[in-house]
């Protein structure tokens, strides 16, 4: 999944899996993602929050 559509998701408030946060962050750390969208992605958690499965998930990416 793309980047932008996670980001899209996370902010209109929708639960992320375990899977697609495993996604974002790897693709950010082989250099496929750039700053902009992770920060975009972090300021959509910042408002929306993350559930207990998606902090874990995150964590554990």
């Amino acid at each position: 999944m793309r980047p932008a559509e996670l980001i899209e998701r996370k902010r209109n408030g929708e639960e992320l899996g375990a899977d697609e946060l495993a996604e974002l962050i790897l693709g950010y750390t082989r250099g496929e993602i750039p700053d902009y969208q992770l920060a975009a992605f972090c300021m959509a958690v910042y408002f929306k929050g993350l559930n207990a499965a998606e902090t874990y998930a995150l964590t554990d990416a």
